[in-house]
């Protein structure tokens, strides 16, 4: 059997390609012989879904977090992983899996309706959410009473198998009924190995409005976008008229450019948003016995020049290879002291910026045991910036002297 693995947007994290390729692995062992559907980063009203996995025995919703430790955490309150290095803390996964769900059955009725009435919607309600954790993990008893809450789990890849062979649904899913949940998600084909596209013939699985011809959905808003940078250019400012692609309507209106400006072309962080990053990160700070951390407008402004200057170079490292410049080497220009210590964590991403870039900026570095340490030094200051798809976090440590640009990518 061939798994077919199908999306609503691209995989930005390694670790969830990682988990993704081992939970095919032990899928093919249950259905050797039978269609399996992995879908992955799957848009609904409140996020997305980081995989749904479609068997005969219905939908299965996981929530992967590439972390490894004992889980603790109920219905109420935050949840952690006690980690070897150190605790790590988490949004609640009860309820984020609860949301999820609930989002996901919404769409799923709607499905039901249109393309496979044989199966009572009511039974939608037997879809499970769970959380899946690296090999290793363990979630203690008692913490949620599972027996009441049935459609929840926290798994990982020791677990995962013996407990989805017995995750009934009361009905079963037949190929063609899986075929129209992946044209009724809008979601495109493509191969895990490479992350392309897959381009199959017509009745072959591909669904409807997933590519960007300019009858699609997608190509209706490109081309919406491109007439309303058009119009901007010989239009008055107080008259821009403002295009809705999808529907194909024109209004009036005197914010097109911050509309578009904020939800089209953003591509750094602006310093409200690094404010609200350097929060979270007090948080996760606070977790681990740390003193806080305060924003510093200058650090800001230094950490922005170095994603920027990574995006423009496009590496990932503290030191430009080709200019030599470091944010120790640039500190002054930004009315800091030669003498002060600055550290530094760098991120980056394939698919450029994205919304929340900052905050998974410093999830990934929490896993990472080399940039967790760089990132919980005994910083007094600090801030976060990123550039299309780099970021950098610059924090300043008073008591230590400068010990110029920092070694290793």
């Amino acid at each position: 059997m061939v798994i077919r693995f199908f999306r609503g947007q691209k995989t930005r994290y390694e670790h969830e390609h990682h988990q993704l390729k081992e939970i095919a692995a032990l899928l093919s062992e249950d259905f050797p012989d039978e269609p399996v559907y992995l879908l992955t980063n799957v848009l609904v009203a409140n996020g997305e879904l980081d995989c749904v996995i479609l068997t005969r025995n219905g939908p299965l919703i996981l929530e992967l977090k590439a972390l490894k430790g004992v889980v603790r955490g109920s219905e109420n309150g935050p949840w952690q992983v006690e980690a070897e290095d150190g605790n790590v803390p988490l949004p609640n996964l009860f309820i984020q899996a609860k949301t999820h769900r609930h989002d996901f059955i919404d769409k799923m009725k709607a499905i039901c309706r249109d393309h496979f009435p044989h199966i009572n919607e009511d039974q939608m309600k037997k879809i499970k959410s769970w959380v899946y954790f690296c090999s290793g993990s363990s979630y203690p008893d008692g913490q949620i009473d599972l027996r009441r809450v049935k459609w929840f789990q926290v798994v990982n890849a020791d677990t995962f198998a013996g407990k989805f062979r017995f995750a009934e649904s009361g009905y079963t899913l037949r190929q063609e009924d899986m075929d129209a949940i992946v044209s009724g998600l809008n979601l495109e084909e493509y191969s895990l190995g490479n992350g392309r596209k897959v381009n199959n013939g017509e009745g072959s699985g591909k669904t409807a409005g997933s590519g960007w011809s300019l009858s699609g959905r997608r190509g209706k808003i490109l081309v919406g976008i491109l007439l309303a940078i058009f119009i901007i250019s010989i239009v008055p400012p107080t008259h821009i008229l403002v295009v809705d692609a999808v529907q194909g309507t024109v209004t009036a209106t005197g914010n097109l450019i911050n509309s578009i400006t904020k939800d089209v072309f953003k591509s750094t962080t602006t310093e409200e948003e690094s404010r609200e990053a350097i929060r979270y990160l007090n948080l996760v700070r606070g977790a681990n016995g740390l003193q806080i951390v305060r924003f510093d407008p200058r650090l800001f402004q230094l950490a922005e020049v170095r994603a920027q200057d990574m995006a423009t170079y496009q590496y990932l490292d503290y030191t430009n290879p080709k200019t030599g410049l470091c944010a120790d080497n640039l500190k002054t220009r930004f009315g800091l002291s030669p003498r002060m210590y600055l550290g530094e964590n760098a991120y980056g991403q394939w698919n450029g910026y994205t919304h929340g870039i900052e905050i998974a900026a410093i999830n990934s570095w929490m896993t990472d045991t080399g940039n967790k340490r760089q990132l919980l030094k005994n910083y007094t200051d600090g801030a976060i910036a990123c550039s299309g798809g780099y970021c950098s976090f610059i924090g300043l440590d008073p008591n230590l002297d400068s010990v110029g640009c920092q070694a290793g990518p």
